[in-house]
């Protein structure tokens, strides 16, 4: 007997920043036009511009102004002093007055105008929450759900707002949540919440979040890290391209930032890792070294690199491919490696990287600990993911939460 799925909302509206945020977002809005529904699109910042681009039918914040010119009128006359050094090349400067605009005026409606210039001038845009901006554009649409990322401000404030109007509204993350934990505990929040692991759930639970219902489903974004078929000789291709047939590769995926603020402590430069790697692979000879820049970080390969390889600009998923261990100081490739089952070692910011908390990752403080631990083990366990769900599963897994909140 085949069991009868519960109907998805046919006009939801989903929202979100940038980033891998953004991608999230498009996942989930493909999957549901290819289940016939119409959901409405809205990407602030460069959200809009990334979705565009991804071939989704995307409006930009300007669909949140008030259909009255004159209401939004003095907000974009107020906010002018703020607009200067406030640019992005993916951002129409029309688009930037409208985010600080409606950010100003449902600041206003809270606590009045001169109070919100007063915030704005100290806060900036950090002082957005427009739960008014949000509350009436819901009532201008009708729309059967809300569904937003978890990012402060926009996002927010629109799974506030649905809350205030009865909207059902389901909040979808990302990562393990720990700067964003700040405002999911504050009251209210969506009615559902996605998150990575069980682990996380208990967390947040033990942390005294009330009225959200919280779905393991893991990041739809991982989904695409299942393995594919004809993989083995995909590997084999690549690994010859690239001169490591036979050698255990160790990938070095680099992050796009050289110092976290957090620490106060640079990155390992290239020549630093050259340096460390060279004289490992040469007492070690069954081993080879890949590094692969970040895109918005790139840079060329030090001399004296005689094992090791720059990644020629490989997709992440093809690097995790050619790659046998993961070493990792802060990149999301070292979660992906991760699920995809290799091991991982997280050198030096476990705190930061969070996921060796979870039993994803090897944590080492320094390179050198790392290759001591290679050298010594040789061939390292893939960790014991018993904290998340199926690889794969993620994006159906939220269409199901979505269709039980239409019931």
């Amino acid at each position: 007997m085949t069991v009868r799925k519960a109907p998805l909302p046919r006009r939801p509206l989903l929202a979100c920043y940038g980033g891998g945020h953004a991608q999230i977002i498009s996942i989930l809005a493909k999957a549901l036009i290819a289940e016939g529904v119409t959901p409405r699109i809205i990407g602030f910042t460069t959200a809009y511009r990334a979705l565009k681009l991804d071939g989704l039918p995307a409006f930009s914040v300007e669909a949140l102004a008030d259909p009255d010119p004159a209401a939004d009128a003095p907000f974009r006359e107020a906010v002018q002093p703020f607009l200067v050094g406030n640019t992005h090349p993916d951002v129409t400067a029309r688009e930037t007055e409208t985010y600080f605009a409606l950010g100003l005026r449902g600041l206003a409606d809270e606590i009045g105008m001169d109070a919100a210039l007063e915030v704005l001038r100290t806060n900036g845009r950090k002082a957005f929450c427009p739960v008014s901006i949000m509350e009436r554009y819901l009532q201008r649409n009708r729309f059967d759900c809300v569904v937003a990322t978890t990012s402060p401000r926009y996002e927010l404030a629109l799974l506030r707002a649905a809350r205030r109007v009865g909207i059902p509204s389901l909040a979808v993350s990302d990562l393990f949540l720990l700067n964003e934990r700040n405002w999911i505990l504050a009251q209210p929040y969506a009615e559902h919440l996605t998150v990575l692991t069980w682990t996380l759930k208990q967390e947040l639970i033990r942390s005294g979040l009330v009225g959200t219902e919280i779905h393991v489903t893991g990041n739809p974004v991982f989904d695409g890290l299942v393995a594919a078929e004809g993989e083995d000789a995909k590997r084999a291709r690549l690994r010859a391209e690239l001169g490591l047939t036979g050698r255990k590769v160790i990938l070095w995926p680099s992050p796009a930032v050289t110092r976290t603020a957090l620490y106060d402590r640079a990155l390992l430069t290239p020549e630093q890792l050259t340096a460390a790697f060279e004289p490992f692979c040469c007492a070690n000879p069954e081993f080879a070294y890949l590094l692969r820049p970040h895109p918005n970080t790139p840079y060329a390969m030090p001399d004296g690199a005689d094992h090791g390889v720059l990644d020629p600009g490989l997709s992440a998923e093809d690097a995790l491919l050619v790659a046998d261990v993961v070493c990792v100081e802060l990149s999301t490739m070292g979660l992906q490696a991760a699920l995809r089952g290799l091991p991982v070692i997280c050198v030096g910011f476990s705190a930061e990287a969070v996921y060796p908390d979870y039993g994803l990752a090897h944590s080492v403080d320094t390179l050198d600990d790392a290759l001591r631990l290679l050298a010594r083990r040789g061939d390292l366990a893939p960790p014991a993911n018993q904290v998340l769900p199926p690889l794969g599963t993620a994006t159906q897994a939220i269409l199901d939460v979505m269709r039980k909140m239409m019931t």
